[in-house]
This record gives structure tokens, sequence and C-alpha cells, in this order.
């Protein structure tokens, strides 16, 4: 009897066993796979947990093994260049690498997906050989085309055309406005070029039967840009820009700006995605006409403006951080300037929680084409022209604090998110 109970019990603890290994070993096999944190904010996360399977995705940078940052920027076809940089954290710190793509203006979402889940792949081959998920991989290579790259016809140059219409209203309101520009870009490395034209037009209106009441404000403005940018150094660069325009909120009939410039970047521009600390320094005349007189009892004028400008950049593991400080003055008063700050920040305190701020301060001192007379009650309230005022500002804080589970592969498309 004793032998029949020991029996039955070796059996049962076997087949216990035989039932559990499978997932014994898929938890080892999960055990291989290296920890990252994609930190893409436009990235489609659900497409690269099915893509990149042989690898676990964490939510928090501090339990991943490798961090992927995306960034991108304009390139001279109109397209984008991104860069994605590979950074090797715990047994991995100090293994870090870039690689990039580029895609035409015309790409779409699913040919920017394929590229950098290719690319991704490709930056974490470099930390999966050294670990035992490598044996479960396999390398293929799709032979390039030799087929000559077509002719470019247009010479390097892209050209856009755009335009919108907005209409909405109800019994006691209706407003409506329209929006149109043209632009025209060269962009080789060592120079560019640009040209940009514009209008916009919007028109609200008021009623009241009740109270026997109807207002009706109308905005209109046009602009115009063209710059020339060369290469000097690694470092320099200068810059010839020339503007007009006209603002019915602005008391502007017309205005031309004629303004060469020069800028030192301390980090190498082939750096510019990751880090950039850029010194601005312009200089020229402004040729203004006014639709009414001015607080300065001017109808038109010829000025001199310099301005002189500092704006960083900067995209670590620890998060991103831009700002800039800008000050104009104009030469024949020196007290009317303006000084303009601006911050934009993400970084994570610790682990699971980040913090995000905008702002933007701007102290005037420098509002010379001001038009006299009284403001009326609905261009106050209703903001249909440039006011007096020495400062202007905008602020937003955020923050968020995410906790749990440090593991989020799993997919579920069922009703959207």
């Amino acid at each position: 009897m004793k032998n029949t109970c020991l029996f039955i019990l070796v059996m049962m603890v076997s087949v216990f066993l035989m039932g559990q290994s499978p997932s014994l070993n898929k938890a080892t096999a999960g055990s291989d796979k290296i920890r990252v944190y994609f930190d893409c904010a436009y990235c489609d996360m659900n497409f690269i947990k099915e893509e990149i399977g042989f690898v676990n995705n964490v939510r928090d940078r501090s339990e991943a093994q490798v961090q992927i940052i995306m960034t991108s920027e304009m390139n001279g076809s109109g397209g984008a260049r991104y860069s994605v940089m590979f950074y090797g954290l715990k047994n991995f710190e100090g293994i870090d690498d870039t690689l990039a793509f580029s895609v035409p203006s015309d790409a779409t979402e699913e040919m920017i997906r394929d590229k950098y889940i290719a690319t991704f792949k490709l930056g974490l081959m470099q930390y999966v050989i050294k670990t035992d998920a490598a044996s479960f991989l396999s390398i293929q290579y799709n032979a390039p085309d030799t087929t000559a790259p077509p002719i470019d016809k247009w010479n390097n140059w892209v050209a856009s055309v755009s335009g919108s219409f907005y209409l909405n209203g109800q019994k006691s309101y209706k407003s409506l406005s329209n929006y149109n520009s043209f632009n025209i870009y060269k962009v080789l490395p060592e120079w560019k070029t640009s040209f940009s034209f514009g209008n916009s037009y919007s028109e609200s209106s008021y009623s009241y039967e009740e109270i026997d009441y109807y207002y009706k404000s109308i905005n209109r403005s046009i602009y115009s840009s063209a710059d020339y940018i060369g290469s000097i150094s690694n470092h320099w660069s200068w810059g010839l820009f020339g503007a007009a325009n006209s603002s019915t909120y602005s008391n502007i009939n017309f205005s031309a700006t004629l303004t060469p410039g020069i800028e030192y970047d301390i980090f190498p521009y082939k750096e510019a995605t990751t880090r950039q600390v850029r010194c601005v320094y312009t200089i020229g005349p402004k040729y203004n006409i006014y639709n009414d007189t001015t607080i300065f009892d001017k109808t038109r004028e010829l000025l001199f403006a310099q301005t002189l400008g500092v704006a960083a950049e900067v995209v670590q593991k620890w998060g991103s951080l831009s700002g800039s400080v800008t000050g104009n003055t104009y030469m024949h008063d020196l007290s009317k300037n303006s000084v303009d700050v601006y911050l934009n920040t993400s970084f994570r305190l610790f682990k699971g929680l980040e913090l995000s701020v905008y702002a933007y301060y701007s102290m005037i001192h420098d509002q010379l084409g001001l038009p006299k007379g009284d403001v009326s009650q609905e261009e106050l309230l209703l903001q249909q022209r440039q006011m007096q005022t020495q400062y202007s500002y905008y602020v937003s804080l955020g923050l968020s604090y995410t906790f749990g589970s440090i593991y989020n592969t799993v997919v579920n498309p069922r009703f959207g998110n």
C-alpha cells in the first residue's frame, strides 16, 4: 500500500512538472530579452511591440538596459532626416551609437514606421548579441537596388502651396477665416535659400436683435520673405533676410526690412539634433508706412534695428530642454526695446515622475506703431488691434506619474485607444 501511494505521488508530481515546463521555458526565454525604453513621443508603440518582439518594452528609463531617442529635422527635399540615438544603461553602460535615415516629403505614416522599425532593429543588435536571446535570431540580407538614381529635374528646389477656409456660427454670431501660403526653398550643405508669401483674412460679426446691436470686425494681413544663409565653417554662418508685410491689427499699411546677420554655434552643426547653443546677431533698416497716425505722430518712418539672441537645445537621456533669450532695440532710441524669453523642457525627476514646462515672457517697450485715438469696447474685448502693454507672458506646467508593471509588451486593439 505504501509503495502504491508513493508511486501515485511520484506520477502526480511528474505530470505537474511536465505541464509547467512550457511556461517555465517561456519565462526563461523572456528573461533573456533586454529591457528597452523607447523615448519617442510620435512613434507607434503598438507597432513597435508587435514588430520588435525580441526585446522587453519597459515604461521607465530607470528599469531599462537600453534607451532609444529619436529626433527629426527637415531635409533639403522637404522631407525629414531622423536621428536615432541608442544609449546603453546598466550592464551596457558606455555602449552608445547613433543611426540615421531620411524620408521624402510625400512619405506616408507606414513608410516612416517601416523605416524606424528597421533602424531600431539594426541598432539593437549590438546589445542583443551579448545575450542568450541572440541564438533565437536570424539575419537576412536584401541586395540593394543597383538602378542608377533618377535625374532631379527640379535641381533640389522644393515648392509648396496651401490654403484653408474656416466657417462657424450660430444665431447671434458667425465667423469665417481664410489662410493661404506659397513657399519655395532649396537646401544644400553649403547654403540654403527660401522665399515665401502668404495672406490671412478673418471676419467676425455679432448681432443681438433684442437690444438692436450689431458689430462686425475684419482683420487682414499679407507677408512675404526671402532668406539666404551661407556656411562659413563648422561653427559659423551668415545670412541675409528680407521681408515685407501689412497688417490691420498692427496698424501697418506697408513694412519692409533688409537684415544681414551672423551666427555662431558653440557645438559643430552636425550635432544639432542632440545639442546646440547658437548666438545670433542681426542689424538692418526697417521702413514703415502706417494705416493711422501713431502715438508718436508718425505716418511713416525709417528705422534701424538690431537683434541679439542666444538659443539652446539639448536632447539627452534624461529628457529635452530648449530655450532662448532675444533682445531687440532701435538704434535711434535704445529705450525702445524688447526682450523675449522662451523655455520648453521635459525631463524625469525620478522613477515614474516626469515634469514638463513651457514658458514665454516678453518685456515690451518698442510699440512704435500704436495708433492714436480711443479704443472701443469691442476692439478691447475682441483684441481687434494691438494694445499698449509693457509685458506679455504664457506659462504651462505639467506633472505625470506612472507606476505599476514595468513591462508593457501586450497589444490589444479592441475598441481602439
